[in-house]
């Protein structure tokens, strides 16, 4: 190495996350021994600095043997490395320890591998490490040999062996894949696994960043599940090198849930009280919506229902689209339309424009510009998927967005199809229970969930030719109505005179902040610009 070119210092990776397997070089280039991302020095060529920023992980084929043998300077046994499929490799001509990451189908997709470097150990990946579950994950698909009691999660592979191994290989230990940094994202998209354990305890390193990081993950986990196990030790190797298993055992088992369900005294919770969750966060867009109910908050779940195309869609969109144009990040699950559809509506709001009958959508004028302004803030999440699905898949994806990328609210269009998609099942029941776990979202989130549901067929006037919506409409189970804080029907004479096909009424049937019910705003359909909109005499009279 030259005089020039000296190592200088570690620091984290900002593109697999590693706490400290960036190297910083004295010309100002770094490299991650952990993915591999190269950071060019500022003398390097345009060139070459855009191929080095590619965000394209730099992937080299799985090792296919792995030597699985004791590791005595950690009092790994071969047994525990055995279970663990951990070992020792031969790659370039250098000896490696070697973790073997799956995906969700449980397919070998990357190797973290772990070496000696020239200030002491580094990582390396191997293979495709973005979509891999948690390390060990696949050793325990239901749960541990004494049933789903608890489970352990760890910074780093080694540590995940150590508690395996003095528990006899007998209660589930997982690993995070990119230690601490990487926890908030891992366990959001491992919550479907999790939330099958009693007890969810993180054993993170003691040090700074470790207990920082314990303590932002606990905020994602189910409440009254997670525990942080806080040991004397740096980590729970050392405890084990010191001879100190047994107590690093007790430690697990002691640790008790730092948010457990439990009665709570008043005088603890003048932060709750005064909380900002309590006050809008912006108004709504029609003023009467507004007026009676005093804007639109987070930690609600809000529910719209209408008979089949009265333009709810459409209504929603509109919702999202304000929303995006005060600041807040949405995330949008329309099960009945793709996400090219949800875009083009979301896109010609912004235009006043019908983007769907457009032959050709790319030629229209302002186009790009309007998309840079309205999705270039990345505060827009679609999910793509067509159809029914499970409803605990979609929970997940709730949640998910609501964790780990901080949206502000969900629109959920349809309720009634996740449902129909399952075989041999209560409708009434399915519906109580997906309603009762996305209403536990919004509790443990704070995220604001807007559920379009579909209506029952009254008897005589049909809600397709304007009939008057009330809280018995609701299909299926009441819990919809119970969980709801705001339920708003929206009532369309499809079949009436042209000016009253156009008219859209919306109706507050339950208002739990303010108790104001009733007829509010009326909104005109515009063919012209695909909008709905409030009549100009709702401004300046009739």
């Amino acid at each position: 190495m030259t005089e020039t070119n000296k190592y200088v210092k570690k620091e984290p990776c900002p593109n697999c996350g590693s706490k400290d397997n960036l190297a910083v070089y004295s010309d100002g280039h770094a490299f991650c021994f952990g993915c591999s991302y190269r950071v060019p020095a500022p003398t390097e060529t345009k060139h070459k600095r855009k191929s080095y920023y590619s965000s394209k992980p730099v992937t080299q084929p799985l090792i296919k043997f792995v030597q699985h043998k004791e590791l005595p300077h950690r009092k790994i046994t071969e047994e525990t490395a055995k279970f663990f499929n951990y070992g020792y490799a031969e790659q370039n001509g250098e000896r490696v320890q070697v973790a073997t990451y799956e995906d969700q189908l449980g397919r070998p997709v990357a190797q973290h591998l772990r070496l000696k470097g020239p200030k002491g150990k580094t990582f390396r990946w191997v293979g495709d490490c973005k979509n891999v579950q948690l390390w060990g994950q696949k050793l325990w698909r239901q749960h541990g040999s004494y049933g789903n009691i608890f489970a352990v999660i760890t910074e780093g592979e080694i540590d995940a062996m150590s508690i395996s191994q003095v528990q006899g290989n007998k209660f589930p230990v997982v690993s995070l894949p990119s230690g601490a940094q990487s926890a908030n994202k891992y366990l959001a998209a491992n919550l479907k696994w999790l939330n099958q354990f009693a007890k969810i305890v993180l054993c993170f390193d003691s040090d700074e960043p470790g207990i920082q990081a314990a303590e932002k993950a606990i905020e994602i986990l189910p409440a009254g599940k997670a525990a942080i196990c806080r040991l004397p030790r740096k980590d729970a190797n050392e405890m084990l090198l010191a001879g100190e298993g047994e107590e690093l055992k007790s430690l697990l088992w002691k640790a008790t849930p730092v948010r457990p369900d439990s009665i709570l005294n008043a005088n603890d919770l003048w932060e709750e009280l005064t909380k900002e969750g309590a006050s809008s966060v912006c108004p709504f867009p029609y003023p009467m919506l507004d007026q009676f109910t005093r804007g639109f908050r987070k930690s609600q779940m809000i529910t719209i229902c209408a008979g089949s195309g009265t333009g709810k869609s459409s209504l929603c969109r509109e919702l999202a689209h304000h929303f995006l144009k005060n600041k807040l990040t949405v995330g949008y699950i329309a099960l009945e339309e793709s996400v090219q559809r949800t875009m083009q509506g979301i896109l010609g709001i912004e235009l006043n424009k019908p983007l769907h009958l457009e032959e050709q959508i790319e030629e229209v004028e302002g186009l790009k510009p309007a998309f840079d302004k309205l999705f270039g803030t990345e505060k827009l999440f679609l999910y793509d998927h067509f159809g029914s699905m499970e409803p605990d898949r979609l929970i997940e994806q709730i949640q998910y967005m609501a964790t780990a990328e901080g949206v502000d609210v969900v629109i959920l269009d349809h309720l009634t199809i996740v449902i129909s998609g399952l075989a041999d099942v209560d409708e009434r029941r399915a519906i109580d229970i997906t309603c009762t776990k996305l209403r536990q979202v919004v509790e443990s989130t704070g995220v604001a969930i807007i559920l379009v549901s579909h209506l029952r067929r009254p008897q005589g006037v049909s809600h397709e030719q304007g009939s008057q919506v009330s809280t018995s409409d609701l299909r299926g189970s009441s819990a919809i109505l119970q969980l709801s804080d705001l339920c708003i029907s929206a009532e369309r004479n499809q079949q009436g005179d042209p000016a009253e096909r156009s008219e859209m009424q919306l109706r507050i049937l339950k208002n739990r902040h303010t108790g104001s019910t009733g007829p509010i705003d009326k909104l005109l359909y515009d063919e012209n610009t695909g909008r709905l909109s409030i009549p100009m005499s709702t401004y300046f009279g009739a």
